[in-house]
C-alpha cells in the first residue's frame, strides 16, 4: 500500500487550513467598540480588553531592533497590545536620559527617501519629503503580520511633537534635512495649519499609511501622541482624523481613531 499519498494529502490539507486561518484574520472586521457596551472591544468576535506594558516605540523605524523577538515576548506575558510610532518623530542618543533608546536609533528607518544629496543631521544624504521609502512600508506590514499572527493589536502613533529643539534638528521635516524646502518653522509650528506645504506632507504620509495597512485588522490610529506638548492645534488633530476617514471611505475597512486628550485630567466638551 502507498501511504505517500495520504502523507501529502494531510500536509496539504494542513497547509491550506493555516493559509485559509490566515487570510481569515486578514478579512476580519478590524477592531471596534463593542455595539452592546462601548467600554470594551470587539477583536475577532470577541469581547476584548487590551493590555500591555513597558512599550518600544521604536520597533519600525530602528532598524537594529528585533521585533519579531520583542512581539514573542509580549505574546509570551500573556499581552495583547503593542504601541509603535510610524517615524515621523525621532529622538537622538541620550534624549531623555534612556539608555539604549530605541527611539533614537544608530540606523532610522524614515517613511521617506533619501536623496542623493549630503548633509541630512545623521550624516546621510536628506530626504525627499515627495517620495516614499518602499522599504520602510514593507518593514511595517511585516511588522503589522507579526503581531497579527500573535494576537496583537497595534495602536499606531501618526505623530508626536517636539519636546524640545534637537528634536527638532534632528528630524526629516526640518527644511535642514530635506530637498525640499518645507518646515522652515519653529518647532511649536509644525501641527498646525499655518503651513500648507508641511500640511500636505502630514496628510500625504497619513493617506499612504492608511492604504497600506488598511488589510490589517489588529490596528487603530493615534493622532498624536502627547498633543498638549509642543503647540500641537485641536485644529490640525482634526484635519488629520478627517483625512484618515475620508481615506478609508473609499477602502474596504474602518479603523478606530484614537485621539491623545490630557496629561492628567481634561473634560471632553464635544466626545
Amino acid at each position: 500500500m502507498n501511504t505517500a499519498l495520504p502523507a501529502i494529502l494531510m500536509a496539504w490539507i494542513t497547509v491550506l487550513a493555516v493559509s485559509m486561518a490566515w487570510a481569515g484574520q486578514q478579512t476580519a472586521q478590524p477592531l471596534s467598540l463593542h455595539p452592546d457596551n462601548p467600554r470594551y472591544l470587539l477583536f475577532r468576535g470577541r469581547p476584548t480588553v487590551l493590555i500591555t506594558s513597558g512599550e518600544h516605540y521604536g520597533a519600525v523605524l530602528n532598524l537594529d531592533f528585533d521585533y519579531v523577538k520583542y512581539l514573542d515576548a509580549i505574546q509570551a506575558a500573556g499581552f495583547n497590545l503593542t504601541r509603535t510610532f510610524s517615524g515621523t518623530y525621532r529622538e537622538v542618543p541620550g534624549s531623555f536620559g534612556i539608555t539604549d533608546n530605541p527611539l533614537g536609533p544608530k540606523r532610522f528607518q524614515a517613511p521617506w527617501a533619501r536623496s542623493d544629496s549630503p548633509g541630512a543631521w545623521d550624516g546621510g544624504n536628506k530626504f525627499d519629503l515627495k517620495r516614499f521609502d518602499p522599504a520602510y512600508f514593507a518593514r511595517l506590514k511585516d511588522f503589522m503580520a507579526q503581531a497579527s499572527r500573535r494576537g496583537i493589536v497595534v495602536e499606531f502613533v501618526l505623530f508626536c511633537p517636539f519636546y524640545d529643539d534637537k528634536l527638532w534638528e534632528a528630524n526629516p521635516m526640518n527644511a535642514k534635512n530635506n530637498v525640499n524646502g518645507i518646515g522652515n518653522c519653529k518647532r511649536e509650528e509644525v501641527y498646525t495649519l499655518k503651513y500648507k506645504d508641511m500640511l500636505a506632507v502630514h496628510e500625504a504620509f497619513v493617506r499612504r499609511v492608511v492604504e497600506e495597512l488598511n488589510e490589517f485588522d489588529n490596528l487603530y490610529y493615534e493622532i498624536c501622541n502627547e498633543p498638549y506638548f509642543g503647540g500641537v492645534t485641536l485644529e490640525w488633530q482634526e484635519r488629520i482624523a478627517q483625512v484618515i476617514a475620508e481615506t478609508e471611505a473609499a477602502l474596504p475597512h474602518k479603523h478606530l481613531i484614537a485621539q491623545n486628550i490630557a496629561n492628567g485630567s481634561k473634560k471632553i466638551e464635544k466626545p
